[in-house]
């Protein structure tokens, strides 16, 4: 893989519960495991509703150098939004993780 398409900023992130709030609800925090440089590929989405409104999910593939400490249970976040991982494909140079976005849909 060329190392000049590696040129987006992501961060690996574990989702952490942390005891519980005043009112005993579970309190999430971020551990940020690594903020690797990745190329960003979109494949393919779809729109649906779900609630009070439209909702957008979108199919993303981020290539990054070969890393062996990434599971499924991490999260990535990438421009402010939360992509669960759904699957990871190791090659000899590149890690290739195949991830799913979901967020409202913004109007145009």
């Amino acid at each position: 893989m060329d190392p000049g398409e590696l040129d987006k900023k992501i961060a690996l992130v574990r989702l952490v519960e942390g005891g519980r709030d005043g009112a005993g609800a579970p309190v999430t925090t971020r551990d940020v495991i690594a903020r690797p440089w990745a190329k960003v590929v979109y494949p393919g989405g779809r729109e649906f509703l779900e609630g009070d409104g439209e909702v957008t999910t979108r199919r993303v593939v981020f290539r990054i150098y070969a890393r062996r400490d990434i599971d499924t249970d991490l999260i990535i976040e990438f421009r402010g939004v939360d992509h669960d991982i759904q699957d990871i494909r190791p090659f000899d140079d590149v890690t290739e993780i195949h991830a799913v976005s979901k967020a409202p849909s913004v109007a145009p």
